[in-house]
């Protein structure tokens, strides 16, 4: 993740992922990060990768110490939107109760945009049911997907993989993603445990492939 306030150090950090990806040749796709409290030349960064081919721009509320309701980060997805780049969240905060609620005012109030949560509130899973809430409304855009690294190995197999199982459809099949969290996890790990959650076969082609090559074009 961008640090803050280090442009330099930003830049370099997403030319170093850009050319990776480059070399190889379409085995990774680049995630570029920059930090909202650099305002204007972290927009202008956006612009530049973007331009360079970047996928995704990824934030992170607790690496990168800014708060979800900061007009800045409003700033840096919608100027993301304007690019067509989705912004990947880390979406598990144990240090503000409040996030998950931060998260919806911030697809309402940048309807274009198209945000990820990582981890899918993590042990606050329970908070995604507005989603499914929101998906009545004529007017929600769904524009929210969810990644469920890390909380697939941690529920799969425990008391609650039911109820985790039932609200990720209520947010709805199409906005689900797979994400293995390495290192902590092992991909293939990860893999198994989303298996193990027994969703059925078209759901996990989903989530496992279409989604992701529908939301970042690949």
């Amino acid at each position: 993740m961008a640090p803050k306030g280090d442009m330099a150090r930003t830049r370099e950090q997403n030319d170093s992922v850009l050319e990776l990806c480059k070399k190889e040749g379409g085995v990774f796709y680049p995630v570029c990060s920059v930090h909202p409290s650099d305002g204007n030349e972290a927009e202008g960064e956006i612009d530049r990768v973007a331009g360079l081919g970047a996928k995704c721009i990824k934030l992170h509320p607790n690496t990168q110490g800014f708060d979800v309701a900061d007009p800045e980060v409003e700033k840096i997805v919608r100027r993301a939107a304007e690019n067509g780049l989705p912004v990947l969240f880390d979406a598990y905060s144990p240090f503000d109760a409040y996030q998950a609620w931060k998260f919806v005012m911030l697809a309402m109030n940048v309807p274009d945009a198209r945000i990820i949560l990582a981890h899918a509130h993590g042990a606050h899973f329970l908070d995604l049911m507005v989603y499914g809430i929101l998906a009545k409304y004529q007017w929600w855009k769904r524009n929210v997907w969810v990644d469920i690294s890390a909380t697939g190995p941690l529920f799969s197999g425990s008391p609650f993989a039911e109820q985790f199982r039932w609200l990720l459809r209520k947010v709805g099949i199409d906005r689900l993603l797979f994400g293995s969290d390495y290192p902590l996890d092992k991909p293939a790990e990860a893999v198994e445990a989303i298996v193990n959650l027994e969703f059925r076969p078209e759901e996990l082609h989903r989530i496992f492939f279409q989604n992701a090559s529908e939301l970042f074009g690949i």
